[in-house]
């Protein structure tokens, strides 16, 4: 899929943006939006993860409903501790009408933190951000002396696909 390509709505968008922004919140580094956990996450609902669409769209529309009885608005709108009391009903599954809730919390949760720290090919990580933050260095092909068994400071490297796709 084209990275600039859409398959969430804007509504969608920016609930799922608002979830992710709880679950790794910008500080000092950058956060879930910046590094593009989003973004991953919509190129893999519209390839690899298609099948997980409709639950994406039941899920976004269970937690937007239950923001506005709840809190009177929607999701993104609210601020951060109204967003994470909602959050915590949607992990331990206490929401009523929407039986999967815990389910679509624990999959946004999990592909959030796959977007952060996935090879940036495939849409999330941007600029290496997430490695960065973690200190992950990324595809290395060795490491000088200096670095054998301390922690290593060296900026991250990633995968090259378009000199692998030619192999």
């Amino acid at each position: 899929m084209d990275s600039n390509a859409r398959i969430l709505t804007n509504l969608e968008r920016r609930t799922l943006e608002a979830i992710a922004e709880r679950i790794f919140p910008k500080t000092e580094s950058p956060g879930a939006i910046e590094i593009g956990a989003v973004d991953y996450i919509e190129i893999a609902l519209a390839g690899d993860y298609a099948a997980l669409l409709p639950l994406y769209r039941a899920g976004v529309k269970a937690l937007n409903r239950h923001a506005k009885t709840k809190r009177g608005g929607q999701f993104a709108r609210l601020d951060g501790q109204q967003q994470d009391m909602l959050l915590k009903e949607f992990e331990s599954g206490a929401v009523a009408g929407f039986k999967k809730a815990a389910e679509f919390f624990d999959m946004v949760k999990y592909h959030v933190f796959e977007g952060l720290f996935c090879e940036p090919h495939y849409g999330g990580n941007k600029n290496m951000d997430g490695w960065r933050v973690v200190g992950f260095p990324g595809q290395q092909w060795g490491y000088p002396d200096p670095y054998i068994n301390k922690p290593v400071d060296i900026a991250p490297v990633a995968v090259d696909y378009t000199k692998a796709e030619m192999k």
